[in-house]
């Protein structure tokens, strides 16, 4: 079969849990498939900016199309964010009580289709050279990677029903509760990352909800670290991904400054990955940017903890890497997919503040025969729930059997 892989960035140099899930499931379905990837030329996520040229190129044996970005960002864009927001911050959003959260569906429900539209676009990238590829080559099968954005919206309108699937990455965060986004989602088939994620599907698109079932993510274990490392001057907790407010870095940063304030003896704090903010000068902090995937592994090995504060999150790519490499874990406890890897996989805690955030990292420096069943847990649960072979044969037999019939 024809089979296109559709995401708004693409490229080894491109970071992101999307992106990276993108690349991982057209190196599988290349396997079995004629495989192209449509993209756009956007590098950054910001702007939209263009990073690469127009054009075809290879990447690991894949067929990459890349087509100009039309329209980035628009100013206004941003005034219907506060809209949207209306008062709050984003990163805040899963702390709100649920009947201010139901209060908040019910207002964007009553959004003017015609401005939903508008904040969809708003936020680029548009790439109407990308629609027309997809409307004119008419594959057997279309994956569109994540629901926000463009590439995906109007994709979905140029493939015909039956034909297209979605990796929503959906989280209970604002945008997702506009209307129009469970309204196009009902043209394909979701294919989720957790059994969260499937649930959530329902919650914010009652009525009518889209077709969602679960497909899991895949990792290439490493070896387990042998033991957890001896809690000494060199220890350090980890932060992997994006350093940005959405990430819940303002928070993580507010916790490490009271567990400084609180502890004789704290751990440093390593932050890798793009930075997007301002950082505040704070001891032990300390900002690496970004690094090979072999620097993040051997990184993770050594850490007392990975720490991951956001608040949205449809998978936690690198939550599941550090379970993969028995190293205990402290997430957020607003964020129900990385509480339920916690709660099903046994890998680690959860913390609402600074401090049961300084509690569970005196807890783990003060114990590590804690640490290593920690290890051992996470280990095995994500050697259970998302060991590589298993994902691979789900992914390939979705887009086993014969093309929906054209005529």
């Amino acid at each position: 079969m024809r089979v296109a892989v559709v995401v708004q960035r693409y490229g080894r140099e491109v970071l992101g849990g999307a992106e990276t899930h993108a690349a991982l499931m057209a190196g599988i379905l290349a396997r079995e498939h004629d495989v192209e990837v449509l993209t756009t030329t956007a590098r950054d996520y910001h702007e939209w900016r263009e990073g690469f040229a127009p054009g075809i190129e290879r990447i690991d044996g894949v067929c990459v199309r890349r087509f100009p970005v039309a329209q980035g960002r628009l100013a206004s864009w941003h005034a219907m964010s506060r809209l949207l927001h209306d008062g709050f911050e984003a990163s805040a959003f899963a702390r709100l009580p649920v009947p201010v959260r139901e209060a908040f569906a019910e207002r964007v429900r009553s959004w003017p289709d015609a401005l939903q539209e508008a904040f969809v676009h708003g936020q680029g990238p548009v790439a109407p050279a990308l629609v027309d590829h997809l409307r004119r080559e008419r594959h057997d099968r279309v994956l569109f990677v994540t629901y926000l954005y463009p590439t995906t919206y109007d994709g979905l309108l140029a493939v015909e029903r039956g034909r297209a699937f979605v990796v929503p990455t959906l989280h209970d965060e604002p945008p997702a509760y506009l209307p129009v986004f469970g309204r196009r989602l009902r043209r394909a088939h979701l294919l989720c990352s957790t059994e969260a994620e499937v649930a959530l599907v329902g919650r914010l698109y009652p009525d009518d909800p889209p077709r969602a079932s679960l497909l899991g993510y895949g990792i290439d274990l490493p070896p387990p670290r042998p033991s957890a490392p001896a809690f000494d001057a060199s220890s350090y907790l980890l932060y992997a991904g994006r350093v940005d407010p959405q990430k819940g870095i303002p928070d993580l940063l507010e916790w490490y400054a009271e567990l400084r304030r609180t502890t004789s003896r704290p751990p440093r704090l390593l932050l890798i990955g793009e930075v997007a903010m301002p950082l505040p000068r704070i001891p032990g902090l300390e900002a690496l940017g970004f690094v090979s995937e072999d620097r993040k592994r051997e990184l993770l090995r050594g850490a007392l903890a990975l720490v991951h504060p956001s608040p949205y999150e449809s998978l936690g790519i690198v939550i599941l890497e550090a379970m993969g490499s028995a190293v205990p874990i402290v997430v957020r406890a607003d964020c129900e997919v990385m509480v339920e890897h916690c709660r099903r996989g046994g890998g680690g805690t959860w913390v609402r503040d600074g401090a049961e955030f300084s509690a569970a990292v005196a807890r783990l420096a003060g114990d590590p025969r804690l640490c290593e069943r920690l290890g051992r847990a996470g280990r095995a649960f994500a050697e259970r729930e998302y060991g590589m072979p298993a994902y691979v044969e789900r992914l390939l037999g979705r887009f086993r059997g014969p093309a929906p019939d054209r005529s």
